[in-house]
């Protein structure tokens, strides 16, 4: 185990175990905007789903060679129909579609730190 990651102790494991085996769990990390949300998540835990658009489409611009005028407004509609209500189904966000407020949920260290090791193993 890394060094920089906690040690998981029995009551942690007892409380992460059933997040970590649901399959909900895995279908909101296999798709990058979910995974790059959460880790946005992990460091503000609230903002608005403009923020989210504005981050995702600023993330885009940092790892493609040319992004479309439009893709601000794309990465909103599919946060809202599609990446948001799956994040929320697992228990990994709070999503208020009135608002248009997100926060994050509580999830477990172990589940933060696997966020965390998919970004960076992204980036590296």
């Amino acid at each position: 185990m890394p060094e920089d990651e906690p040690a998981i102790d029995e009551e942690d494991y007892v409380e992460t175990a059933p997040l970590l085996a649901s399959d909900s769990f895995y279908r909101a990390l296999s798709e990058r905007p979910r995974r790059r949300v959460l880790y946005y998540l992990l460091e503000r835990e609230e903002c608005s789903v403009d923020e989210l658009a504005d981050v995702l489409a600023g993330w885009e611009t940092t790892t493609e060679t040319m992004v479309a005028p439009d893709r601000r407004r794309q990465h909103e509609l599919s946060l809202v129909h599609r990446h948001l209500p799956l994040l929320s189904d697992a228990g990994l966000v709070a999503y208020d579609n009135e608002s248009g407020e997100v926060s994050l949920a509580t999830v477990p260290e172990p589940a933060k730190a696997l966020v965390r090791r998919a970004i960076e193993a992204e980036t590296a």
